[in-house]
């Protein structure tokens, strides 16, 4: 039987020396130990010679890969890669390593790529490499279960017309261990219109989120834009607290 051709997720940060390579390792690893039709690559959006990186790829992440069991000599050892054009266009999945960080970069240099991209939120310091970690597993077992093809967005309906409905945009921090979300509240809609209307905000901010007890909430602090997109949509808007 012939072997399946492989897909393709590039991770991407910004020197394609710690987090991204971290992650391009991993995932091809444990893609292949679990007969997933994935493989992984990796770029960096903002390579600066002045960084102080030093050779192939951190250290570290070379050595926490080693205390996982995983070895690659041919991925640990290549320089880093800025990212090309030709390489968002090869690649089946595209994930961002930092939205606060990356989004910019994006937007300034592939902006039609931009909504095509999905953002995780790890930033480039010490003792992030668990979380990455978490994160490859994470987004693996969704592989498996059949998620990794994202579904067709069904974009939100603007409200009748008539009065325009009113929506509250609040921000919450407390108990999110300093992971903020955006929330979308007391929406006098059907659950089935709240979820479409999720899907759209997602998309259109480019990051995670998810309805809960009735509201959405979006990862991030995205109050501004979310107000934007939901006037376009003809939503009357009230901003609930700082």
């Amino acid at each position: 039987m012939a072997e399946r051709t492989k897909k393709t997720v590039l991770f991407l940060c910004t020197g394609n020396y710690y987090r991204s390579r971290f992650a391009e390792i991993l995932f091809s690893s444990v893609a292949t130990k679990m007969g997933l039709p994935w493989q992984a690559t990796s770029r960096g959006l903002g390579i600066d010679p002045a960084s102080g990186n030093s050779g192939p790829m951190s250290r570290t992440a070379r050595q926490v890969l080693e205390t996982l069991g995983v070895r690659n000599a041919e991925a640990m050892t290549r320089m880093p890669v800025s990212l090309t054009l030709t390489d968002l266009e090869a690649a089946d999945r595209v994930i961002a390593l930092q939205q606060a960080e990356h989004e910019p970069m994006v937007q300034a240099n592939f902006a039609e790529w931009h909504r095509k991209i999905e953002f995780w939120h790890i930033e480039d310091k010490p003792g992030v490499l668990p979380l990455i970690e978490q994160e490859v597993m994470a987004l693996v077992a969704r592989m498996l279960g059949g998620g990794h093809e994202p579904p067709p967005v069904k974009e939100a309906k603007p409200p009748a017309p008539g009065k325009k409905p009113l929506a509250k945009v609040g921000r919450e921090i407390a108990g999110r261990r300093g992971k903020g979300v955006t929330t979308i509240f007391d929406l006098k809609i059907s659950e089935s219109a709240l979820q479409e209307l999720a899907t759209t905000i997602k998309q259109r901010c480019g990051t995670g989120g998810t309805v809960k007890d009735g509201r959405i909430e979006i990862q991030g602090d995205q109050r501004e834009r979310i107000v934007a997109e939901l006037e376009k949509l003809g939503y009357q808007v009230k901003r609930v607290g700082g």
